[in-house]
């Protein structure tokens, strides 16, 4: 069970789907504020990217 854990946390990982956990995690802080729909963090994520590639292949 514990392998079944960790590749889900790879997998979540490697494709950035914890991402949007780590956001409302730290979100919590800021309850002044409603946190961003989980299309509207991902949109935001694909545009910084985008303006910033950095390293990748694509």
């Amino acid at each position: 069970m514990r392998v079944l854990g960790f590749l889900r946390w790879y997998v979540r990982e490697l494709t950035g789907g914890g991402a949007y956990d780590r956001y409302l995690a730290a979100h919590r802080s800021h309850p002044h504020t409603p946190p961003l729909s989980r299309r509207e963090f991902e949109r935001r994520r694909s545009d910084l990217l985008d303006a910033s590639p950095g390293i990748r292949c694509c």
